[in-house]
């Protein structure tokens, strides 16, 4: 499938924390993926108690916003035992979930690290960022949301520097060009990659918003989100050429803009690459024919084995010694798998706190004092998706608000909403939170990666886009809901 990039793998030395924060977290994946498929209740008890134990020893991986979220964690169990007369079946059903989100965030992860080694993932990324100005935008949007859904958030920590290189390459066609290029090409990968929140089986969101809004259909959400996603991209398109529709007569005039000839179309490192995606597709479909589970749960088995497969394919098929490759697994596990930990303990502490609050509030009473049963659902799913990015840029994550939001509504009666809505709603306002919140995961990922101001990424060069994907995503939801 593919040739491995180098052999500078050393997993020789690996700390005690690492190696306790490694062990741990695929406890909780091992013991998660027992219950998913087995459907033990014992499973789900010791992946707990592993979550609970890399809440502990990870400490030395996490920053001020995963300590905050093991405090605000710590502070709804307790409030939990103090006022709930059932707090307990609360508090495992909010672990269970915590151990899901941290078990998809890690094993799809993976995926990442099998791309990294990958001459060919490189070259198609190469490829990808020196398109000549009249497609740039079209293949890095479309570019950036494929590799996204096949990489996550890898794809933007491998894209936004290429795009960077490339750029600063041409540096001598002026500080302008150099400053316009780098805006709008990485403008265009956020944008791309944030939309496979809105359809990938891939996405946490189709993970979890299923799980939280009892009755959604998943087929049916990634129908409407894909269907949604193609029309953002003319949007997010036709804003570029609005914003820059004067800067290419005006660069040129001053004699700075030099024509740039399209790269030959590397058809080699496309077949190699697209034949691991193949594969892995593949996988998942042989796994839901032979378990009848869901697509999400597939792929959490499906990931761990391609990558795998994929890294033993690279070295191998070249004659790397096997003691190279141990030492490549070696590497992933105890190396890898810990710097994954910030993310995934974000990720599930954000969900666990925000089943317990949700229980914690009397769902009902809070609906009347609001007037909800009087609210079109309409206009419930619209201020849905307002809210998401809103609150996100108040720095609260958006499944903190989805599971908060979400736990609330299913326990109130008698709004009248369709299940699949309102998880549509929840995934809308999850993609736009990517571009239009500092606070959001991409913009986070993309200012580790580039350098570049997250208030910079998301306000000023994402804000107008953002605007115009949530007037799509409004109407959007009121064609729908007509469906």
């Amino acid at each position: 499938m593919d040739t491995p990039l180098s052999d500078e793998d050393d997993a020789s030395a690996i700390g005690i924390i690492e190696f306790a924060t490694a062990v741990t977290l695929m406890a909780v994946c091992g013991f998660s993926l027992t219950a998913l498929y087995s459907g033990a209740a014992w499973a789900n008890v010791f992946a707990g108690a592993a979550w609970v134990l890399f809440a502990v020893v990870g400490q030395a991986h996490f920053r001020l916003r995963e300590r905050f979220l093991l405090a605000m964690a710590g502070l709804a169990v307790t409030a939990a035992l103090v006022i709930l007369p059932d707090a307990t079946g609360l508090i495992f059903a909010a672990v269970a979930s915590a151990t899901f989100l941290a078990s998809f965030m890690i094993l799809l992860a993976l995926l990442k690290e099998a791309a990294i080694t990958s001459d060919s993932v490189q070259t198609v990324g190469a490829y990808l960022t020196q398109q000549p100005p009249g497609r740039r935008y079209v293949v890095l949007q479309t570019g950036g949301h494929a590799l996204g859904a096949v990489l996550n958030f890898g794809a933007l920590s491998l894209l936004g520097p290429l795009i960077q290189r490339g750029v600063r390459a041409m540096s001598a066609d002026g500080d302008a060009v150099t400053a316009i290029r780098e805006q709008r090409q990485i403008a265009a990968l956020d944008r791309g990659f944030s939309w496979i929140i809105a359809w990938s089986p891939t996405a946490v969101s189709q993970a979890l918003i299923p799980a939280i809004v009892i009755g959604a259909d998943p087929n049916r959400m990634m129908a409407m989100g894909l269907a949604t996603t193609l029309v953002i991209f003319i949007v997010g398109w036709v804003e570029d050429r609005i914003r820059w529709r004067h800067a290419r007569s005006r660069l040129a005039a001053q004699g700075v803009l030099p024509e740039r000839m399209a790269p030959v179309f590397p058809a080699q490192a496309f077949v190699r690459f697209g034949s691991a995606c193949l594969f892995l597709v593949l996988l998942t479909v042989a796994i839901i024919a032979g378990t009848g589970v869901r697509t999400v749960q597939a792929l959490m088995l499906a990931a761990p084995l391609v990558t795998v497969i994929w890294i033993a394919v690279q070295y191998l098929r070249h004659g790397r010694p096997m003691a190279v490759l141990r030492n490549r697994y070696r590497a992933v596990a105890f190396r890898a798998v810990p710097d994954v930990s910030p993310e995934a303990l974000t990720l599930s502490a954000a969900g666990f706190c925000g089943i317990v609050v949700a229980g914690l509030v009397p769902a009902p009473v809070v609906a009347a004092f609001f007037g909800l049963d009087q609210v079109p659902p309409v206009l419930l799913y619209i201020a849905i998706t307002a809210i998401v990015p809103l609150a996100s840029n108040a720095a609260m994550p958006p499944i903190f608000v989805v599971t908060f939001i979400g736990g609330m509504l299913v326990a109130t009666p008698g709004l009248g909403y369709d299940p699949t809505m309102l998880g549509l709603a929840f995934v809308f306002g999850w993609a736009i939170n990517l571009t239009a919140s500092p606070f959001g995961a991409s913009s986070l990922v993309l200012a580790r990666a580039t350098g570049i101001d997250g208030r910079t990424l998301s306000w000023r060069w994402n804000g107008v886009f953002s605007l115009a994907a949530f007037a799509v995503a409004a109407l959007a939801l009121s064609l729908f809901s007509l469906l």
